[in-house]
């Protein structure tokens, strides 16, 4: 596994990274809610510069495209994606696979994933690291490097 580095050679739409972590995940019900502010209060507790797409841009608003250009827009602005896959989360599938094709790093973050257990196959070889809850993205944070999980290999 790789260790976090926000400085590695990426390349952003802006001349440096705007954002820390673009945060993805769902928020349709008070579980999802609940597991999105555990992630996002790990990261800001660090001050670290956070793109939350749920409260971003309103697509009743703003409309659907200029929604998705304005999340797209700031992946490329951001060092890394973190993923909450609470329910598999499309959007945020969506988002880890856009930011691992753009050569960033991706964590997929699933609380309470059990050991051997798996999110999927295509997730779990694009993660940088899959972390099971604010414990693991704490020691990511602190030290750079997470215990990895011992993932199925069916």
């Amino acid at each position: 596994m790789e260790n976090f580095n926000a400085n590695q050679h990426i390349s952003f739409t802006s001349s440096k990274p705007i954002y820390d972590f673009y945060v993805a995940g769902p928020y349709q019900t008070a579980e999802q809610v609940e597991s999105m502010e555990r992630l996002e209060r790990v990261l800001q507790h660090r001050k670290l510069s956070v793109y939350r797409p749920r409260f971003a841009m309103d697509v009743n608003v703003s409309g659907p495209q200029a929604v998705f250009d304005n999340r797209i827009e700031a992946i490329k602005n951001s060092a890394a994606v973190i993923a909450n896959f609470d329910d598999k989360d499309a959007g945020a599938i969506f988002a880890l696979a856009y930011g691992f094709a753009l050569g960033k790093p991706v964590y997929a973050y699933c609380e309470g994933i059990l050991p051997n257990s798996r999110i999927s196959l295509m997730v779990d070889q694009a993660a940088t690291a899959v972390l099971d809850g604010p414990a693991a993205l704490e020691e990511l944070l602190d030290s750079g490097q997470v215990r990895p999980l011992q993932l199925d290999e069916q």
